[in-house]
This record gives structure tokens, C-alpha cells and sequence, in this order.
């Protein structure tokens, strides 16, 4: 970097670690005759960082400042232990050759060579007291690695019985000592490095802040789970990477439940799984890093918060064009979050929402959600368990996909009032469960559809115990499952809809009035004769008295849970 003349030439406070002695500042300080001699100077590496250097026949300064890039992994114990690093017994020499250490600054190295066919990891124990520092370096491909024909990936690791923070160039564990300025890393390159292994293997580390991981262009799970576990991490390291991979960032902080802080992720073009449960179970995380991304993809976000307790806000989601998975689970059971992001899509992919905000208990008000194509599963569960969510919000879709609202308002023990569903064609599961367990839901929506599809009420309003007035069903063709369950255990229901249909199909009444001790009224006009395969316990529990009206036409007899409820005053009437 080059510095202006008037620029004091000493940056003292910038330049530590130099000795007072004239050899040693020489690495630190230069005098040139030409720009020429110090480019030939300095790109030799004779100069250590940072440095100054002063050229007089142009009478320029250069000052190249000091980074944790030029310097080797290093551990620093902040307390007496041992620090270990374990090459796993499923990795051979063709990914790591060799691992070395230096306890005294370089001057010499101890190796350890691996091994093919070994019967159990190889540890290298380095014992240390509080401010020892272990540099350390490899000759490898990567740490950890995936195989296709068990299905399991394998790691070799970092392990400590005491605490310590870690600095330096994460590269030198692959190249040696030619780490410096290489950027290129291979597929689980650092997969699961300080993994903590849940007090089989402890990985004690705090400060990560000082870690150099320079690759620009990441590799297929090069990242994946490097911290995962490490409940001792205060401060994460900076995540330069501009082009993303799959998985790449997935699980990487999981469960670093000292964790309060998030590096920057710039990053506008995504990958598959690239941040999957990133901060999972990071507990201790207040505020999420800005994610501008704008080109999503197959569950890129997956998880990212899951379980992020302390987290109370949450970033802005910019992406208009959503990609399948991508936000599902994305903010689950952050319990402290009040207020959800927008969400401006209009266009969905499946599964794109499905359980985005599920367990989110301090969230009051939903985002708003205009799309009007929707996708399959695309809010599946999108606020289950929200049990202060008090409004739902508007959904104007009137095309429907295979299980879209499923579970969507799951468990909302505080939803007063329900949005209108104006579909008037069915697709298969998409009401289910919508609103089952809604225990403050009053009134319920209109439901005007004339097509059914399977399962597609199933078991939508059950459990909503203070639900008094049914909706109208007026379709006369029915859909397996269509019906199963819808009002199982609304106890505030007195009187059943009109259930016009005369054909039954499989399961289509199935436990539908199950658990409505109040329910003394049902008028259904089939003729097809009720049993298990249709009616099965669909009246289980009602009132003991009541009327039930019968189409005249039929000829059925059959009284009990699965078909007129016994005691009841039996009616007919024309369909």
C-alpha cells in the first residue's frame, strides 16, 4: 500500500511485535534507491509484517500492514492442558500425509506421518501452559472427507482439555509451508475441524476472531460443521468467500451456544444447503448478520436460526424469485423474535416457507404474503406453534397446491380470527391441520370450494375448542379423506353443517365430530351405509341427546360412534 510523503513514517502503534534490536527492525523497516529494489525485495518475503519501506528516487513510502494470513495455524492455551489434533482412522495417506508442530515459534517442528489402516484415530497431544502457543501445519488434500458407500462423513480434528483461542492461516494444515496467498481448497476441505464431539473428544476453543480462512471460491462442504458444538466459541472468524458451494457453510457454528456475534455474509448468489443451520442452537445470538442475496437456492437457508433463543430480529429477505427449501425451518423456535421479515414473493417454490417461523411464541404479527401462485408444501407448518400470533395474514391464492397451508396455523393458541379461503378448487392435504389446536378461534372461514381433494380438510379445525359456528359444506361429491377429522374436539360446536353428499368415499367422515361434547345437532344425507371404512368414530363423544337427520331415501340402520349417535331423536328429510 502505498503512502503519501506527508504521512508520518512511523506507524509505531500499528508495528508490535518488533524487537529493539537493529536486525530484527530491518524485517520492518527499509530504506530503497528505486520502487524496483523493494518490489525485488519485498516479493521475496525477506520483510516481515507489517512493515515500511521508503524509496528515494521517488520518494514514496509503502506500508504493507500485518495479517493473520501470513502466519501459521496457531493455538494459544489459555490455560495449562493439552491440545490434540486427531487425524481420524478412516483417513489415509492419499488425504493427509503428514501433520507437524512447532512449539517454539518454528525454529523446529515435530511430524507426525499418517498412516493407511488404522484401527483407531491418531492423536497428536501437545501439552501446553497458559500462553503457550502451538503452531501447526500439514501436508494435505483436507481434514475430513465424505464416503458414498457408508453414507458418513469423517473428520479430523482439533480436541483440548483446556481453553484457547485460534490465530493464523487455516491453509497451512494442507500446504505446509507454501500456505501463503493460496486460496484454492477441495470438497469437506475443513469439515467438522474444532468439531466438539459432546464429551467423547471436547474442542475448547473461545476466539476464533483471528482465524485466517482466505479461500474466495469454496468446495462442497469445505466448512461443514467446523465449529459444530463448540460451546466455548465467543467470536467467529471473517468469511471472505464471494463464490458459495453446496453446503459450504452448513452447520458451521451449530450449537456454539456462546456465540453473539456473526461474520458478514455478503454473498448475492447462493448455493445449495450453503448456510443450512449455520447458527443453529447458537442461544446466545441477539442479531442475525444481513443476507442480501437475491439469487436463492435449494434450501440455502435451511435452519440458519433454528432455535436461536435470544435472537429478536430478524434480517430483510430481499429475494423476490424463491428457490425449493429454501427458507424452510429458517427461524424455528427463535422464541424471542417479535417481528418477522417481509416476504414479497409472488411466485413460490416448494417447500419454500414450510416451517419458517414454527415455534416463534413472541411473534405477534405475520408478514404479509401476497403471492397468489403458490407451491407445493410452500407453507407447510409456516407458523406452527406461534402462540401469540394474533391476526393471520391475508391469502389471496385461489389455486392451491398438494399440502400448501398443511399445519400453517398449527398450534396458534391466540388466533382470534381466521383469513378467507376463497379457492373454490381443492388440491390433496392443503387445508390439513391448518388450524388444528387454534384453541381461541371463534369463528371459522368461509369455504366455497365445489372440488374436493384427498384429505383436503383433514382434521383443519381440530382441537378449536371455543369454535361455535361451523362453515357451510356444499359439495356433493366427496374425496377420500376429504372430511377426516375436521372438528375433532371443537367442544363449543352445537350444531354440525349440512353434510348434503349422498355417496360416501374411504375415510371421508372419519372421526369428523369426534370429541364435540357439545354437538347435538347433524343433518347428513348420504345413503351409502356408515361403518369403518367411511364413518369410522365420527361421532365418538358427542352430546348424549340430540337429532340427527337422516336422508329419507336411505336405508341404512346403524347407530353408535360410527353411525347415528346413540340416544339421539332420529329426523328424515328429502336430499
Amino acid at each position: 500500500m502505498r503512502v503519501p510523503t506527508t504521512v508520518p513514517f512511523f506507524g509505531v502503534r500499528d508495528i508490535y511485535m518488533v524487537k529493539c534490536n537493529i536486525k530484527t527492525m530491518g524485517k520492518y523497516l527499509k530504506k530503497f534507491g528505486t520502487h524496483a529494489e523493494y518490489e525485488t525485495y519485498s516479493g521475496g518475503w525477506e520483510m516481515a509484517l507489517p512493515n515500511v519501506s521508503y524509496c528515494v528516487n521517488e520518494n514514496e513510502v509503502h506500508y504493507n500492514p500485518w495479517t493473520w494470513a501470513e502466519e501459521y495455524l496457531t493455538t494459544v492455551a489459555l490455560e495449562d492442558g493439552t491440545i490434540s489434533f486427531n487425524i481420524s482412522q478412516s483417513m489415509g495417506t492419499d488425504t493427509i500425509t503428514s501433520i507437524s508442530y512447532s512449539t517454539d515459534g518454528g525454529e523446529t517442528w515435530t511430524t507426525t506421518n499418517n498412516a493407511n489402516n488404522k484401527e483407531e484415530n491418531l492423536v497428536i497431544d501437545v501439552d501446553v501452559e497458559e500462553g503457550d502457543k502451538v503452531m501447526w501445519k500439514g501436508i494435505a488434500t483436507q481434514t475430513g472427507y465424505y464416503d458414498v458407500a457408508e453414507d458418513a462423513t469423517y473428520s479430523s480434528f482439533f480436541s483440548s482439555d483446556c481453553e484457547f483461542d485460534a490465530q493464523g492461516n487455516v491453509m497451512s494444515l494442507l500446504y505446509g509451508d507454501d500456505f501463503k496467498g493460496e486460496t484454492t481448497i477441495g470438497d469437506y476441505a475443513f469439515c467438522s475441524l474444532f468439531y466438539d464431539y459432546n464429551e467423547v473428544k471436547n474442542c475448547n476453543i473461545v476466539n476464533a476472531n483471528n482465524l485466517s480462512l482466505p479461500a474466495t471460491t469454496l468446495a462442497e462442504n469445505c466448512y461443514n460443521a467446523m465449529f459444530f458444538g463448540c460451546t466455548s466459541l465467543t467470536t467467529a472468524p471473517d468469511l471472505p468467500a464471494t463464490t458459495l458451494a453446496k453446503g459450504c457453510y452448513g452447520g458451521m457454528f451449530g450449537g456454539c451456544t456462546s456465540l453473539t456475534a456473526t461474520p458478514e455474509l455478503p454473498v448475492t448468489t447462493l448455493a445449495e444447503d450453503c448456510y443450512g443451520y449455520m447458527f443453529g442452537d447458537c442461544a446466545s445470538l441477539t442479531t442475525a448478520p444481513e443476507l442480501p442475496a437475491t439469487t436463492l437456492a435449494s434450501f440455502c437457508y435451511r435452519s440458519m436460526f433454528q432455535n436461536c433463543a435470544s435472537l429478536t430480529t430478524a434480517p430483510e429477505l430481499p429475494a423476490t424469485t424463491l428457490a425449493d427449501g429454501c427458507y424452510s425451518s429458517m427461524f424455528q423456535n427463535c422464541t424471542s423474535l417479535t417481528t418477522a421479515p417481509e416476504l414479497p414473493a409472488t411466485t413460490l417454490a416448494e417447500s419454500c416457507y414450510e416451517y419458517m417461523f414454527g415455534g416463534c411464541t413472541s411473534l405477534i404479527t405475520a408478514p404479509e404474503l401476497p403471492a397468489t401462485t403458490l407451491a407445493e408444501s410452500c407453507y407447510w407448518g409456516l407458523f406452527r406453534g406461534c402462540t401469540n400470533l394474533v391476526n393471520a395474514p391475508e391469502l389471496p391464492a385461489t389455486t392451491l397446491a398438494e399440502s400448501c397451508y398443511e399445519y400453517m396455523f398449527q398450534d396458534c393458541t391466540s388466533l382470534i380470527t381466521a383469513p378467507e379461503l376463497p379457492a373454490t378448487t381443492m388440491a390433496e392435504y392443503c387445508y390439513q391441520f391448518m388450524f388444528n389446536g387454534c384453541t381461541s378461534l371463534v369463528n371459522a372461514p368461509e369455504l366455497p370450494a365445489t372440488t374436493l381433494a384427498s384429505q383436503c380438510y383433514n382434521g383443519m379445525f381440530y382441537g378449536c375448542t371455543s369454535l361455535t359456528t361451523a362453515p357451510d359444506l356444499p359439495v356433493t361429491t366427496l374425496a377420500k379423506g376429504c372430511y377426516g377429522g375436521m372438528f375433532g374436539g371443537c367442544t363449543n360446536l352445537v350444531n354440525a353443517p349440512e353434510l348434503p353428499a349422498t355417496a360416501l368415499v374411504e375415510y371421508c367422515y372419519t372421526s369428523m365430530f369426534s370429541g364435540c361434547t357439545n354437538l347435538n345437532y347433524i343433518k347428513a344425507m348420504f345413503t351409502t351405509t356408515p361403518g369403518t371404512s367411511y364413518t369410522n368414530s365420527w361421532v365418538s363423544g358427542v352430546a348424549a341427546n340430540g337429532t340427527f337427520v337422516k336422508n329419507s331415501a336411505a336405508t341404512w340402520n346403524v347407530s353408535g360412534v360410527n353411525g347415528i349417535p346413540t340416544g339421539w331423536t332420529v329426523q328424515t328429510a328429502s336430499a
